[in-house]
This record gives structure tokens, C-alpha cells and sequence, in this order.
């Protein structure tokens, strides 16, 4: 990631409701870190196709023996059967950086069932539920942990 590609994403991404959940701006502190190299994730990826930005993809291997994810595509290019080849090329990518020895998780607003989707048809499983303060509110979420084949 660049700092000007975080800054693009942060201030321009836009979705439609309810997406705008996703907006880097619906929370500040959310938005600050975004935008904050010092505090991106070990590995933060910009994800370009030719000169366009069309999403991202983080992979934050912690102290406790899990590779947490995370991912966006550009809000255009959400809702019309992208998201699965998107995750599986981040996937992928983890692969080759070695990470998939670790348990990858991921959490998703419970809302989000298209995403929800997506993750389960990647071979996501749901391990729990649990709520967390964000954009001014406290939301349900789910975490969900990539079954080992």
C-alpha cells in the first residue's frame, strides 16, 4: 500500500447503503488508522488492474498464532460476482507469503450476508458471533476461520 492509494480509498470510496457501513469515513478512528502507515496491518496490499485501484487486502499475522484478513474491492465493482475471485487471489497471495500454515479468520458485520457468502463459498466457516463499537453504534459481528483442506 501507499499512502496516496490509502488516502484514496479512505476519502473516496463510497458505498451504497447499507454498505456505507464500509466507508473509511463512518468512523474516525477506523479512517486515522487506515490512512496511518505506523499503524497498517504487517502486510497491507494495494490492489490495482493495470493503472486503476480496484481494492485492497491486508494479512496481519499476530502474537497469537492466527493471520487475521481483511479486504475491499472498489464500491463499482461490489455486488456483481467479483468477490469471490478477489478473495481467492488474496488467498493466494498468502500462499506465496507463506501464511497459510496459520489459521486465517476474518470478521464481517452480520448484516453483510453477500459477503458472508462469499467467504463460506471460499471455504470460510463461522466460529462465533460478538459485538463491537464502531461508527458511533455497537454492531453484531462474525467471525469466520478458513477450513484447512
Amino acid at each position: 500500500m501507499t499512502v496516496e492509494g490509502a488516502q484514496v480509498i479512505a476519502d473516496d470510496w463510497k458505498y451504497p447503503a447499507p454498505y456505507d457501513f464500509y466507508d473509511a469515513t463512518a468512523d474516525m478512528e477506523d479512517y486515522k488508522e487506515f490512512v496511518s502507515p505506523a499503524q497498517w496491518p504487517d502486510r497491507f496490499w494495494q490492489v490495482r488492474h493495470g493503472e486503476d485501484l480496484v481494492g485492497f487486502f491486508t494479512a496481519d499475522p499476530g502474537d497469537d498464532d492466527r493471520c487475521e484478513i481483511s479486504l475491499g474491492l472498489r464500491p463499482d465493482l461490489t455486488g456483481d460476482g467479483r468477490g469471490l475471485s478477489f478473495l481467492q487471489a488474496a488467498l493466494a497471495l498468502l500462499e506465496t507469503e507463506g501464511l497459510t500454515q496459520l489459521p486465517i479468520m476474518l470478521s464481517v458485520a452480520a448484516f453483510n450476508q453477500r459477503a458472508i457468502k462469499v467467504y463460506e463459498a471460499a471455504g470460510f466457516t463461522i466460529v462465533r458471533t460478538y459485538t463491537q463499537p464502531t461508527n458511533g453504534s455497537t454492531y453484531d459481528f462474525i467471525e469466520m476461520e478458513l477450513r484447512k483442506h
